[in-house]
């Protein structure tokens, strides 16, 4: 076990780079995009689909940037500024192979007892933080600091590891096949989380049995002890139960015969949840402050991790009740323009749109409900027909504002009169059109996939 961050000279060592500059320990936190970066960060100039990152070096050394990771080439006509700036390189062939080799190695030599990784159609954020406020009350816990859930992701996620973690927490997804699969290739679990199949990223992943195969992509070849899943889902349940999978199951559930048995999923007037759980003939209550039903499954994943690591209830009841709403995952907004603004802008499909507009459809409110319902992006040949069942979801509402191109269709088939309906083309667009519309007691919902930019909806709408 190591007792200190791997210095600079050693990280170049262990991916075969070159190293330029002062030597020193390699920064707790690397990014890939120069916005990110602060004083005494990394940043690595990856190759992009639309910019290369080494046009941003510039923009990482006005941060106060520590090391830069990039090829000869790529660095070379920042030579000047680097060196006046002090900053030290890692010279590499490739920036996310080496980023890779360097986190593998790192990860071998602080050696966490257990390494937990989480994928799944919806939740996986809320779940990963979930299990690392459940164990961070008993054991050295670490995990990504925010969505870091691809290759390079998860090796920044082992990048950011103190030397004395004793459990990490991986985040892992996908949008084609083959990409759980070579994530877990390099960095392979001890437990696994599957959380729920549900129709997302179709255009790579073609329907639900390649969502489903994709996740189960998670499963290594060896080294796993411990597969929890959501054995509510009929497919994925079906899928393990029928599979010739050698490894240890514990089925999280509503459903009787489940290892962790959800007794109750309750909500009160705020929206806080409320879950009863049973496990080896003991009972538990669970008070939390996240907003619906749909988060039973995630809080029952992050207590099983727990008794799985023989972790005493209390404390792990303790630890998931402090974790509030996520940003951009449900969090609760009031004193801005209206009565309460539901923060579900992060991300959309619609499985978490249906769990949103429930959320939404059981609140009390003092004025109108509204939702901003951004497009769901990578449905491929189903997103029509799933747009529209989103929609007929929406006929409690009294005003919807239908954002991006995903529902121009639906202008002609809408029923004149029947729910009061406004498109907008983005979230820039939509938050001028809520101006004028929305009123001081009205509780407006806004979801979308994250290229429409609806975080800016809900800046304009907790405005006083």
């Amino acid at each position: 076990m190591r007792k200190e961050r791997p210095k600079l000279v050693e990280s170049a060592a262990w991916c075969e780079g070159r190293f330029l500059g002062p030597d020193g320990y390699l920064p707790e936190r690397l990014w890939t995009d120069s916005r990110d970066v602060q004083p005494g960060d990394g940043f690595v100039a990856l190759p992009g689909e639309h910019a290369d990152g080494h046009r941003f070096v510039g923009e990482a050394l006005t941060k106060g940037v520590l090391l830069l990771v990039g090829t000869e080439q790529g660095l070379a006509p920042w030579t000047d500024a680097i060196s006046k700036a002090g900053v030290s390189c890692l010279i590499v062939e490739d920036a996310e192979k080496a980023l890779v080799r360097i986190a593998e190695t790192y990860l071998g030599e602080v050696a966490p007892r257990e390494r937990v990784a989480v994928t799944g159609s919806v939740g996986k954020t809320t779940t990963r933080e979930l299990i690392r406020s459940a164990l961070e009350t008993s054991v050295r816990v670490h995990a990504a600091r925010r969505s870091h859930n691809t290759l390079v992701g998860c090796a920044l996620t082992v990048l950011g590891m103190p030397p004395d973690t004793e459990v990490i927490v991986f985040e892992m997804g996908t949008n084609h096949p083959g990409e759980i699969a070579g994530i877990v290739e390099h960095f392979p679990p001890t437990v696994a989380v599957i959380t729920a199949v549900a129709p997302v990223h179709l255009e790579g992943l073609g329907d639900l049995e390649g969502v489903l195969a994709a996740k189960l992509e998670i499963i290594p070849r060896d080294g796993l002890g411990l597969l929890i899943f959501n054995s509510d889902d009929d497919r994925l349940r079906g899928a393990l139960e029928q599979g010739n999978f050698p490894i240890r199951m514990a089925g999280v559930g509503f459903r009787k015969g489940s290892t962790l048995i959800l007794t109750e999923a309750t909500e009160n007037s705020e929206g806080n949840l409320r879950v009863g759980l049973s496990y080896g003939g003991q009972s538990w209550i669970c008070q939390s402050s996240l907003k619906g039903a749909h988060h039973a499954n995630n809080l029952g994943f992050a207590i099983m991790v727990g008794l799985s690591m023989h972790i005493p209830p209390e404390c792990l009841l303790r630890g998931v009740s402090s974790i509030p709403p996520l940003k951009g995952r449900g969090k609760w907004i009031r004193n801005g323009r209206v009565h309460l603004v539901i923060d579900e802008s992060y991300n959309a499909n619609p499985s978490s749109v249906s769990a949103a507009l429930e959320v939404l459809g059981k609140l009390q409110v003092p004025g109108r409900r509204w939702a901003v319902l951004g497009g769901m992006r990578e449905l491929g040949e189903a997103s029509k027909d799933l747009h529209r069942m989103i929609l007929a979801k929406t006929q409690f509402l009294d005003g919807v504002v239908l954002v991006g191109e995903e529902w121009e269709s639906f202008r002609e088939e809408t029923e004149s009169g029947a729910l009061s309906l406004w498109w907008a083309k983005d979230g820039e667009d939509a938050g001028s059109l809520l101006e004028r519309i929305v009123g001081t007691e009205d509780t407006v919902l806004v979801k979308g996939s994250r290229s429409y930019g609806l975080e800016s909806v809900v800046e304009g709408l907790s405005r006083p």
